[in-house]
């Protein structure tokens, strides 16, 4: 994205210096068709020529120079103006605008650029609309539980099982609720990049296989196969905290779109000065539309299979890996399953 607004300033600086070497050669033409008109005229009349001269450079070249200057400001001007017009619509928060890119003239790539950056905007402010919507239906969604639940409890004709069944499903939609807060947070904090990132030496496989155990209720309900086989006891430097949010994610997304009874492989290996981390999973797979923004926020991929969530997971995990210097890869196919690959340096 830098480079092509380079090119496009490039572009228009080229331009621009352009119109002024052809302003200044006419300038510089017109001054010396004056000099030798005058000179021969002078010479015909048989008087001093230099003063005359002198006096018929300067006016013209004064004439011509506003000349030039109020054509070229009239012809950069229009383009200018439709361009702050485009702006203004922007700024009032219309990101539907598009300038005409073939009619740009000398700011013809900044056209370009412009119209790529409302498409960017608008995008990104149709993400940030159905986010709002999923996060109000979220919230909504645990808090009418607990409402109903607590009304069920103050009921007379509760029994002890009841009861105790209604405070483990207010306690799991509080939980719910905590979590939802934890990741808008999170996700906050590390757009703005306020996190500062403690590290210590820790066992990464070790962490992994704990992340599995944190969340086999989600997988144990739908009877998928986990299988640890590959993970490995790799010493690695780094933050527990941040990186624990990355394998809940990655073990999560995997969970959530692999069908019951399907199987999920964990990996940890060692690569020369690199820790690889593999999460893969027999689920529905993404196709290249899907995996072209899938690390994207509030990003939810093909809403055939998606379900309740607000699309910060995987934005998550890979932000955190970014910040600790890593990278993150996906492969995926469609009804053949995904792997998520992560490479940290230790």
């Amino acid at each position: 994205m830098k480079k092509r607004r380079q090119r496009a300033v490039n572009e228009t600086k080229r331009r621009i210096f352009k119109m002024l070497v052809v302003q200044t050669v006419f300038i510089v033409l017109a001054t010396i068709g004056s000099y030798v008109f005058v000179d021969v005229m002078a010479k015909i009349a048989g008087t001093d020529s230099v003063n005359l001269t002198l006096f018929a450079i300067l006016i013209p070249m004064c004439v011509v120079l506003g000349l030039l200057n109020y054509i070229m400001s009239k012809y950069v001007y229009k383009y200018v103006f439709v361009l702050s017009e485009g702006m203004r619509k922007v700024s009032d928060g219309d990101f539907s605008v598009r300038l005409d890119e073939g009619k740009g003239g000398p700011l013809g790539e900044v056209y370009v650029d412009f119209n790529k950056m409302c498409a960017e905007l608008e995008n990104v402010e149709m993400l940030k609309n159905d986010f709002l919507n999923n996060y109000a239906h979220e919230l909504r969604t645990p808090i009418t539980s607990i409402n109903g639940f607590a009304r069920l409890l103050m009921e007379n004709d509760v029994t002890e099982d009841e009861r105790n069944g209604y405070l483990q499903l207010i306690a799991d939609e509080s939980k719910r609720l905590a979590a939802l807060a934890n990741s808008t947070l999170l996700m906050s904090k590390l757009d703005a990049q306020s996190i500062v990132v403690d590290k210590e030496e820790y066992d990464i496989g070790e962490q992994l296989r704990q992340s599995v155990i944190l969340l086999s209720g989600e997988w144990g309900g739908k009877n998928i196969n986990v299988d640890g086989g590959e993970i490995r006891d790799v010493a690695y430097n780094g933050n527990q905290a941040l990186m624990q949010e990355v394998w809940y994610n990655l073990i999560s997304n995997a969970i959530k779109y692999t069908p019951r009874g399907g199987e999920i492989k964990l990996g940890v290996a060692e690569d020369g000065a690199d820790v690889v981390v593999t999460v893969s999973d027999t689920g529905a797979g993404m196709d290249e539309e899907t995996l072209a923004h899938i690390f994207e926020k509030y990003y939810q991929g093909d809403k055939s299979h998606s379900s309740k969530g607000l699309g910060l997971g995987l934005a998550i995990a890979e932000r955190i890996v970014r910040l600790c210097d890593g990278t993150i890869e996906v492969k995926s196919e469609p009804n053949v399953g995904s792997t998520f690959t992560v490479r940290l340096p230790k």
